[in-house]
């Protein structure tokens, strides 16, 4: 399986009965899961949404919304759940906060995979300094983390700084999601693998204290991931849990 950058991936098999569904960060990309898709068995269709105002200019960034957001991913899944009986939902980021949202309301959805989601948010300096260097096109290209950095970000860098300034709103919606979804977290009431790293660069690690009293999920930390880069053996035990997940499909 392929997708350009920054595009949408939707690939709806005929009379498939199991879909998974994808949905990226903020200002991130289609592309962040390409590592996920290759194991993806022939007979399961596949929803990767590119969320609006992403994949194009700053401006276009700061004219969406997070109600066009959350009206994209209730959209996708509601046509998903019309043809599919079995739907794997995996977020990253802000797509974890989105489908949280939406994980009781369709019956469909059997298992999440969330990838750092952002329930306690910490910004480390050096994402700050990285977004700096991203604008002004200083991309150290031997630096495997800063180089994952730069290559999950969709929308267009510029080095006017002050058009940035539009996008706040977006940001903080963001944290306001992020504070209205922790009893989504704490309540999750279908099976869930949760995966954090360390070295986020975004996301605290404490946001892990949401799940960790639920039985429903399974939380996973690892000491070199970061928000944008991950080892090996994290991208390895993703893989693994979504293999599980189509292995055990005739015990669901």
């Amino acid at each position: 399986m392929s997708q350009k950058a920054h595009q949408s991936y939707i690939k709806i098999v005929e009379g498939a009965d199991t879909a998974l569904f994808m949905v990226h960060g903020i200002m991130s990309t289609p592309r962040h899961f390409d590592f996920i898709l290759p194991y993806i068995p022939s007979d399961v269709s596949v929803c990767n949404i590119l969320l609006d105002g992403h994949g194009a200019k700053v401006s276009d960034f700061s004219n969406t919304s997070m109600k066009r957001w959350k009206a994209q991913v209730l959209s996708h899944l509601s046509e998903l759940s019309k043809t599919h009986s079995k739907i794997l939902v995996i977020g990253y980021s802000l797509g974890t906060l989105l489908t949280l949202e939406l994980a009781e309301k369709f019956k469909e959805i059997k298992s999440m995979v969330l990838l750092n989601p952002p329930l306690k948010v910490f910004v480390r300096p050096v994402m700050i300094k990285r977004s700096l260097k991203f604008s002004f096109n200083k991309l150290n290209h031997e630096d495997i983390v800063e180089l994952a950095t730069y290559n999950d970000i969709s929308v267009k860098l510029t080095p006017y700084l002050w058009q940035y300034i539009p996008t706040i709103p977006r940001f903080l919606e963001l944290l306001k999601l992020c504070r209205d979804t922790r009893p989504k977290a704490k309540n999750l009431g279908i099976p869930a693998h949760v995966f954090f790293g360390k070295k986020d660069e975004l996301v605290s690690t404490k946001s892990s204290k949401y799940f960790e009293n639920n039985k429903n999920t399974a939380v996973h930390i690892y000491e070199v991931s970061g928000h944008f880069y991950y080892e090996d053996e994290f991208k390895s035990q993703v893989i693994e849990c979504v293999n599980d997940f189509f292995s055990t499909l005739d015990k669901r």
